[in-house]
């Protein structure tokens, strides 16, 4: 029993090396979980890597290192509840380049984290994408906002099927592509959703 137990230590600890730009944290319970969120962080990188689909710049390309990561933590993928807000007015969400695009208020998503609760505001686009209709924007800023992430937020995409229950993971929160490539506008996370609190999970900024 204890040979294998030793086994076992040192096979985990061989995955998180070797996982080790996807992050790997001891408070990480769920080995199919940590595995589904490393192949989405590979999977990522190959899409950036990739000049036919990189959003990059082009004079970033060929300095790029890879999308840099927080290391995954289970404590960053919280349960919400979602508020929904009945109302079908439409409001000009600021994105960059000084530009503008509507969108409703679609609920508001009441969570816990690290001992405290929350409130952060979940938006619908009103012009949509074929194949796009239950999509749902959750973006945010945080303490960590213009230091180790994005100074323009990060986003989390939430799905309107899936109900008022809902899970929100911030390990998979992501950047703008604004962030890379200045043809692209993005989204600005409206007031209402500035956390006071460091989010150490998701993308970082550094290229």
């Amino acid at each position: 029993m204890l040979k294998e137990l030793k086994f076992n230590k040192k096979l985990l600890a061989f995955s998180c090396w070797l996982l080790a730009f996807a992050g790997c944290t001891d408070d990480v319970q769920d080995p199919a979980y940590r595995q589904e969120l490393a192949s989405e962080r590979m999977a990522i990188n190959e899409h950036f890597f990739n000049p036919k689909e990189s959003p990059l710049d082009s004079h970033l390309f060929y300095t790029f290192k890879g999308i840099k990561f927080f290391p995954i933590s289970e404590k960053y993928k919280v349960k919400a509840s979602l508020t929904l807000i009945n109302t079908d007015s439409v409001f000009e969400l600021p994105h960059s380049h000084d530009a503008t695009k509507p969108y409703k208020k679609y609920a508001v998503a009441k969570f816990e984290l690290l001992g405290d609760s929350y409130e952060l505001l979940v938006l619908e686009q009103v012009v949509k994408k074929p194949g796009a209709e239950n999509y749902l924007l959750l973006p945010f800023t945080d303490a960590t906002s213009g230091v180790e992430t994005y100074g323009g937020g990060r986003y989390i995409d939430l799905d309107k099927s899936a109900g008022t229950e809902q899970i929100i993971d911030f390990n998979r929160a992501y950047n703008p592509y604004c962030l890379y490539n200045a043809k692209y506008t993005c989204p600005i996370p409206p007031k209402e959703n500035k956390l006071p609190i460091r989010i150490e999970a998701g993308m970082k900024a550094e290229l």
